[in-house]
């Protein structure tokens, strides 16, 4: 598949309009519908407000490639635990390492 068909095509499994996908993204919707049939491609920046609405990555819509995480919330806290560095990202870390293995425990004792 071809970004601009990733584009349509996620819109379309997500039943959102192009007016409503333009809208929410704040784009132009005749650049859209330009993006989606293939005549025109998206500036970055325009591709990731779509991507936003979409609720995939940029990766997903250029390349078809999908992170193993599936919930957009938990990806972009994921993500912006990347960014921090230091004692605040080791403590946050050891944090999620002492609640996974609670829940598993939990789970397994169920």
């Amino acid at each position: 598949m071809t970004l601009s068909e990733r584009i349509k095509h996620t819109r379309q499994q997500q039943k959102i309009s192009q007016k409503e996908l333009a809208e929410r993204a704040n784009i132009n919707l005749k650049s859209l519908s330009r993006y989606e049939v293939g005549t025109t491609i998206p500036p970055a920046n325009l591709l990731a407000d779509i991507a936003k609405v979409l609720g995939v990555s940029t990766d997903y819509l250029i390349m078809g490639e999908t992170s193993e995480i599936q919930d957009l919330d938990l990806y972009n806290k994921f993500t912006a635990i990347q960014a921090i560095e230091g004692d605040s990202k080791k403590m946050i870390l050891s944090f999620l390492e002492m609640a996974i293995r609670d829940a598993q425990a939990k789970q397994a004792y169920s």
